[in-house]
């Protein structure tokens, strides 16, 4: 049983034995209070019943008087008036009684027949009021007629009296011994009753002084378990501290938390206040939807804990010299249990700083030394001539990022300006090395990409928030230089280990075959990654001018990525839409008479308007009012927006809304024109038209 437990139960047992010595001592003085009530009931009954002896002798006495003082002609008023007073009273007190609230013995009743008898003999005596003497000449005063009739009542009720007044006194003489009786028995009773009462009332002292001297012993051990507590909270390196179904933290917290965030007080301090200068808010909102699920009676603890958002929180806190240093912090999850359900959420907040930086580090050597690898591997599929070419370009768009990067900028339109400027340039770096499996600097530069895309989404940009941009520039460029380096190794090497190949290669690749071998092994990386399968078709690249070659290239490898991501459909899909399992992709360039014409087209899924306008509301690209205004045309050009995708998540080759932009200013700086043609479901196609160069012009003289 817990601490907690013990004190409960101790305390109920203490409540209970109270209750049930108060309910005895209660009863005991209800019992005696009655007890006493009735003692004083029957000492009254015990005297008006002594008392009620006395009159049967003093009704016969009455009537003896009032008989002699007729015989003797005497004035006899005063008896009559006696003994009426002495029935009354009688009768009164003997009714008075028999339904008093004593319980009297059945004598009473006896008597009370009794005493009925005497009525019929003593009511003519009562109720006479006449003259009961007459005087005579001859005799002198003597009985009237009244007189007899009221002497002959009285003599018998006089005998009446005289024959019953020994047995009624008796009748009383027992009714006083049996309230005597009740009245002793009554007084045994109360004595018990009394020592019934001290006897609780030493109960209840010893079991009080008991229960003090127990809860003063478990008050020491209470407070020896929170001192102990308290050093364990001192101690602990984490921090704890509890939650309440408010979302507000206890009143007890680990001393570890003081210095985890950096404050004193969390007493009652909301879980969203204490995070929300730490997180982002998009995190925030995350871990507070998390918190409420773990109130549920339904919530898994074990899935709970697998889908927990602060797992390994990345935070700023003040270093105590001035500065702020980056940590990592892991925050823990226990529910506690209570009889209706949780009680509260135990949160633990570890600093795990050492672990992620030793795992980070470590993941780096690993990936340092796959990466150094799959540069080697790279490098070694590449034709030298392609790689110089690609590492010449990819320099001079590093340099122009650099250029972007130096730019002045105030507003903060001008910041925004150049981070599309940085986006557009990278965007068609990774495209060229992913195009050519270098996937060494298509991986860096997407990092680079991401860094640009979370500046984009802050709602104030300065100056400083470029600094890192910088810095991953820096390295990209550090790489480049490697993988240049490694190049020319690899070329001296083929040189060395193969003389005559090289001399029979003559002139090398021709730049147009090379662009097409690029795009069949972009093709094939793309249908894995994405598990796809579709079959690229390339006609008329020979016929490519040297002055579109490089954009041509960045526009195909850019269009050849969307109809992979975008367009074909997995063959499932395509099977269900009654189309073959394997996709086309095609590509068309040939003169026309006014210059080139690019035709790039695949089978998939093709565009919806509709799609478009919801793609494009959620992006903020529109509103839903002017989604609903637009008509299939301006639907379409959508896609030629900056920001404009229609994946919602991120991957190196979709999802950054810099795709099609970047190739609709690329048509467009060389005069060219753009358009496209769709079929939901069927196709998509885009026709591109290009100005005649040079060496268009002299070959048609020719």
């Amino acid at each position: 049983m817990s601490v907690s437990g013990a004190d409960r139960t101790r305390k109920l047992l203490t409540v209970g034995v109270g209750t049930v010595l108060i309910v005895v001592m209660g009863a005991v003085l209800i019992a005696g209070f009655r007890l006493a009530t009735q003692m004083n009931a029957n000492v009254a009954a015990l005297q008006t019943a002594s008392m009620l002896q006395t009159y049967p002798a003093a009704l016969a006495q009455h009537l003896t008087s009032l008989r002699d003082r007729l015989e003797a002609r005497a004035y006899a008023g005063q008896a009559l008036a006696d003994l009426r007073t002495t029935v009354e009273s009688f009768d009164r007190d003997l009714k008075r009684l028999a339904s008093g609230p004593a319980e009297g013995p059945m004598q009473i009743d006896q008597a009370m027949m009794l005493w009925r008898q005497y009525a019929p003999v003593l009511e003519p005596v009562l109720a006479f009021n006449g003259q009961p003497y007459i005087d005579t000449d001859e005799a002198g005063s003597v009985l009237s007629k009244e007189g007899l009739e009221h002497y002959a009542d009285v003599k018998r009720a006089h005998l009446f009296a005289r024959e019953n007044a020994d047995r009624l006194q008796g009748m009383l003489a027992a009714v006083a011994t049996g309230l005597q009786q009740q009245a002793s028995a009554q007084a045994n009773r109360l004595r018990l009753l009394l020592s019934a009462g001290v006897i609780a009332a030493l109960v209840l002292a010893v079991a009080a002084a008991y229960f003090q001297i127990t809860r003063a012993s478990h008050e020491r051990a209470a407070r020896e378990a929170q001192e102990q507590t308290r050093d364990i909270l001192r101690t602990v390196k984490e921090g704890f501290f509890l939650l309440d179904a408010q979302y507000r933290i206890g009143s007890v917290w680990s001393d570890a938390l003081t210095r985890l965030f950096g404050r004193q007080n969390f007493a009652g301090l909301p879980f969203e206040e204490l995070l929300k200068d730490l997180v982002p808010a998009s995190t925030l909102a995350t871990a507070m939807k998390y918190i409420k699920l773990l109130w549920g009676d339904r919530a898994h603890e074990n899935l709970m804990k697998s889908i927990n958002p602060l797992g390994q929180l990345e935070v700023q806190v003040d270093n105590g010299r001035g500065g702020r240093e980056t940590r990592y912090l892991q925050f823990d999850f226990h529910r506690v249990m209570g009889p209706k359900g949780v009680k509260h959420v135990l949160v633990s907040v570890s600093d795990i700083t050492s672990n992620v930086l030793l795992a980070r580090e470590l993941q780096e050597s690993q990936e340092n030394a796959s990466n150094q690898l799959d540069m080697v591997l790279g490098v070694l599929h590449v034709d030298p001539v392609q790689l110089s070419t690609f590492l010449d370009a990819t320099e001079a768009g590093l340099q122009l990022i650099n250029a972007i990067l130096k730019e002045p900028a105030r507003t903060d339109a001008e910041f925004r300006k150049k981070l599309d400027g940085l986006f557009r340039e990278l965007h068609s770096i990774k495209g060229e090395a992913s195009a050519l499996n270098l996937m060494s600097i298509a991986t860096r530069v997407h990092a680079l990409e991401d860094a640009v895309s979370e500046l984009k989404k802050r709602a104030e940009l300065s100056g400083n928030d470029f600094l890192p941009l910088v810095l991953k520039l820096d390295e990209l460029m550090a790489h480049i230089k490697t993988v240049r380096e490694l190049g020319t190794r690899l070329a001296t090497l083929r040189e060395s280990a193969l003389p005559a190949r090289g001399a029979s290669q003559g002139g090398g690749v021709d730049p147009n075959e090379e662009i097409s071998r690029t795009l069949h092994s972009l093709a094939d990386r793309l249908a894995a990654e994405h598990h796809k399968r579709f079959k690229l078709a390339i006609n008329g690249l020979s016929e490519m001018p040297a002055a579109y070659r490089a954009t041509i290239k960045d526009v195909l490898i850019q269009m050849l990525r969307n109809a992979a991501v975008h367009g074909i459909e997995p063959a499932e899909v395509r099977r269900a839409s009654a189309k073959d399992d394997i996709g086309n992709v095609r590509v068309d360039f040939r003169r026309v008479s006014d210059g080139y014409e690019l035709v790039f087209e695949d089978d998939g899924v093709g565009l919806s308007p509709e799609q478009l306008k919801a793609a494009a509301v959620r992006r903020g690209l529109i509103t839903s009012d002017e989604a609903a205004e637009m008509d299939t045309r301006a639907a379409m050009a959508l896609i030629f927006r900056p920001g404009f995708s229609t994946k919602d998540d991120v991957s190196m080759d979709a999802g950054r809304g810099v795709g099609m932009d970047v190739v609709a200013r690329s048509i467009y700086a060389l005069g060219g024109r753009i358009g496209v043609s769709t079929q939901p479901g069927r196709y998509t196609r885009f026709k591109i038209a290009l100005p005649a160069t040079e060496e268009h012009a002299s070959t048609a003289v020719a």
